[in-house]
């Protein structure tokens, strides 16, 4: 296992993850938009402190992502990038006070699990 591309690979799932967080602290405090009006909204929106933040993690995050793509297989990758949903559930139930019930920690447990087996057996080997 190449343990460096692996912390590269959690570091840019976790800068991702954040910047939904960030994306959706801006868009609370900005307030809600249409479909009809975000064009005229979107640099006011763009420049949201928060939003800004969030746009940046994600450009770090997709800088980052290149890397671990050029050594990994895409299709033992990418499956990780799922680890952000069950950290965006930690950054709503703990920082957004959103309410986390069973069927959330039923989906992040099979994540985790998924993940674990793809992390055991799927990256050029065999069963």
């Amino acid at each position: 296992m190449d343990f460096r591309s692996l912390g590269i690979a959690l570091f840019s799932i976790f800068l991702g993850a954040t910047g939904q967080f960030l994306f959706r602290v801006g868009m609370v405090q900005y307030g809600r938009v249409t479909v009809q009006n975000i064009w005229r909204q979107l640099l006011g929106i763009i420049f949201t402190p928060a939003i800004f933040a969030g746009f940046f993690c994600f450009g770090i995050s997709s800088i980052l992502w290149l890397v671990v793509i050029s050594k990994w297989e895409l299709s033992y990758a990418y499956p990780m990038v799922a680890l952000g949903y069950v950290l965006a559930i930690f950054y709503g139930a703990f920082f957004l006070h959103e309410g986390v019930n069973f069927p959330k920690l039923l989906g992040s447990c099979l994540i985790l699990i998924g993940i674990s087996i793809l992390g055991l057996f799927g990256q050029n080997r065999n069963f």
